[in-house]
């Protein structure tokens, strides 16, 4: 019996299955409000009785999948009547199930069969010392305060400073027994592989496997769904495509914009840019925030900016339904998706809000102030981050909102939390501060906070595994650039550290994989570093390859293979000659080697070296394409496709795009079945992959 015919018999023994009357909605409700009242704290509120009889059906779901179980491991056992091992309905009390199944499990009975939980109290924890809670809005208030009399102050010539503010720079904004090493990086491999092997088309490059992220061209395997400013585009993604639907993004401002959209089954999120406008007045006398005074009553035209986040059924391409909104104060940062939970992410100055009404300055999110409890501050800074969680089976509602004041972050979400990470620079000492927030059941709460020496400089240096983080850092506070490798468990504690690792150059790609991390150094040579990860306590550099030129992004090539792409260099001069492809053998990381590369003459920038989305690099298929210019003769543009034969690169496709006079990084290569796409929001080519002859060429309306 195959996994889907099993689930099949559990839900349909599920449906004939009595539910007793000491299951029924307002038995399970009484238990649970009884349990409840026994906690400490509140965990587990249950208010809507469709929550209940969900709870209730979900509860015989888990029963009859113990049953059938249980009957499967007798059969196997050899008892083919299996008698003693189904379970006796009757003997499984309420009791049974309030209290034997975590609230996890519980969440995620009640989301397989469709239904919610209602909004969990969360005990909010400071993150470390570097985000602590508000007491309260007077506590925010007098922090703005301390900053707009600072402001006020320098403004003035005074001066004076917030402590440590004057000290703290620009911030980096919006990556031997060998045996078990080499196995985990196979594991993993295989792992990857079997997620992907039902799905035959490509999707979006993510910074973490299994974390989505938006894009503006995505598709599901049957359509492709094209970003177009305040709408998208959906185009049927056979041998002959057409448009056959639009979502227009209900919009509550005139001036808005699409910034970000996801797709997944048959809905649709998209993340808009509004921003409204009303008329203000300054009046004669007034004082400004720089400290001068109005000469004369002056009226003008104050503008607001906020983030909607729109879910769409597309069940129906033709006729998409609006779901559900979310608005949310500020500019848009970035978001990310986790199953059904997506995390929006947006900016707000606070200080100018502030300095008209103190209230003002505290964001909203669905017309409703950030509570206060839930407002982490840091040591200084202006800027509101506000993150909020919505669940795509409620999409009119915010499951949680915090809002942490600081002067900025860099956001890299992991399997299972959310860190939020910035240089500071102190009494000439480089570092980054790191804060940890948990993610469980989409409710953010602060962990653990550190600092590590230097600064991150590429997005895939900084990596969560089992809860633990890995951090590659450069150091550029001393008299050479200095690389380090950092080891930090589930608290944020420093376990292991690499330091020194070629002294005067700078990291410039990194990944890592299993227990192992490659990463790539440049400074007029290009050498690739493997270092073993096992032992915590101490990770061992094991691998060293120097090659000329240097690389600027890294993909895993399967389980035994890195692929790189940067620049060919001089190693004299350091004078760029093209863009290069190079593969790394990693198969034995004390003995790395190249297998090939290819210098690609007369090309001078490609956007896929600073932005992983516009990239395809899929070892499953053997795709590798992304965009071209050259400078040598004017601008040209063109999207290259290659493909590795087990000894070279070899060019499939080579596309003139000078002429459509679009952005080169909104081109996205993608592929579903037999055909291959070069896709822009404003141009779609479909090229057939035996041969890859042009079959189409096709603008959304």
């Amino acid at each position: 019996m195959t996994e889907k015919e099993l689930l099949n018999k559990i839900k349909q023994s599920a449906e004939l299955v009595e539910v007793p009357e000491s299951l029924s909605p307002e038995n399970i409700e009484k238990k649970c409000r009884e349990r409840k009242q026994e906690k400490e704290r509140k965990k587990f509120r249950i208010r809507d009785p469709r929550v209940i009889g969900s709870l209730s059906a979900a509860a015989v779901f888990i029963i009859c999948c113990i049953s059938l179980r249980g009957m499967n491991d007798s059969k196997l056992s050899g008892n083919a009547s299996g008698e003693g091992a189904a379970m006796d309905m009757a003997a499984v009390t309420e009791a049974q199930i309030v209290s034997e199944y975590t609230e996890e499990e519980m969440d995620e009975a009640l989301a397989a069969e469709g239904g919610a939980v209602e909004d969990r109290g969360v005990e909010r924890k400071n993150a470390g010392e570097i985000y602590t809670l508000a007491e309260s809005y007077d506590a925010v208030y007098e922090r703005l305060n301390e900053l707009k009399t600072a402001r006020d102050d320098l403004s003035r010539g005074a001066g004076s400073t917030v402590d440590g503010a004057a000290d703290t720079g620009a911030v980096m904004e919006d990556a031997p027994a060998f045996t078990t090493g080499v196995e985990d990086l196979a594991v993993e491999s295989v792992k990857m592989e079997a997620e992907e092997e039902a799905k035959s088309y490509s999707e979006t490059n993510v910074q973490t496997f299994g974390i989505d992220e938006s894009d503006i061209v995505k598709t599901d395997g049957e359509y492709l769904y094209l970003l177009r400013g305040t709408s998208v585009s959906i185009v049927s993604a056979g041998d002959t495509m057409e448009q056959v639907g639009e979502v227009k993004a209900d919009t509550e401002t005139a001036a808005a914009d699409i910034c970000a959209m996801y797709v997944d089954d048959d809905r649709m999120v998209l993340m808009v840019q509004e921003y409204s406008s009303s008329f203000g007045q300054e009046e004669k006398g007034s004082e400004r925030d720089d400290g001068s005074f109005a000469a004369y009553d002056i009226d003008y035209i104050d503008t607001d900016e906020m983030v909607s986040v729109l879910t769409y059924d597309i069940s129906d391409k033709k006729k998409p339904v609006l779901l559900g909104r979310v608005t949310q104060d500020g500019g848009y940062v970035t978001s990310r998706k986790d199953g059904n939970i997506v995390y929006l992410f947006t900016g707000k100055y606070l200080l100018e809000d502030y300095g008209k009404n103190p209230e003002d300055a505290i964001p909203e999110v669905n017309a409703r102030k950030v509570s206060a409890d839930c407002i982490y501050m840091g040591e200084q800074g202006d800027r509101g981050l506000i993150i909020s969680s919505l669940s795509t089976s409620r999409p009119g509602e915010a499951k949680d909102t915090v809002m942490l004041l600081d002067e900025g972050s860099s956001i890299y979400m992991g399997e299972d939390s959310l860190y939020l990470y910035r240089t500071n620079y102190r009494n000439r000492m480089e570092t980054t501060e790191i804060a940890k927030f948990s993610l469980t059941g989409g409710f953010l709460n602060g962990e653990a906070a550190a600092s590590v020496r230097g600064m991150v400089r590429d997005t895939f240096a900084i990596h969560e595994k089992d809860k633990k983080l890995r951090v590659l850092t450069t150091d550029f506070s001393g008299a050479d650039e200095d690389n380090c490798l950092f080891l930090l468990d589930e608290n944020l504690k420093m376990t292991g550290e690499l330091t020194h690792i070629a002294v005067g150059e700078s990291i410039y790609a990194a990944r890592y994989l299993g227990d192992m991390a490659y990463f790539i150094t440049y400074r007029n040579m290009d050498p690739l570093f493997a270092v073993d990860l096992s032992d915590e306590k101490n990770p061992r550099l094991v691998g060293e390859l120097e090659i000329t030129g240097f690389s600027e992004y890294l993909h895993f090539w399967g389980e035994d293979k890195l692929l790189g792409l940067g620049f060919e260099t001089d190693p004299k001069t350091g004078e760029q000659k093209g863009l290069k492809l190079v593969m790394f053998d990693m198969s034995n990381p004390t003995e790395l080697k190249i297998l090939g590369t290819k210098v690609l003459q007369e090309t001078s920038y490609s956007p896929a070296l600073y932005d992983y989305k516009t990239i395809l690099a899929e070892p499953k298929e053997n795709l590798i394409g992304f965009v071209v210019e050259s400078y040598d003769r004017g601008v040209t543009r063109d999207y290259e496709v290659y493909r590795w034969n087990g000894d070279r690169f070899e060019k499939i496709l080579s596309e003139k795009l000078t002429d459509d006079g679009y952005d080169n990084a909104n081109y996205r290569g993608l592929y579903i079945e037999d055909n291959f796409y070069i896709a822009h929001p404003e141009i779609v080519r479909c090229y057939d992959r035996a041969d890859y002859h042009l079959r189409q060429t096709f603008q959304p309306k």
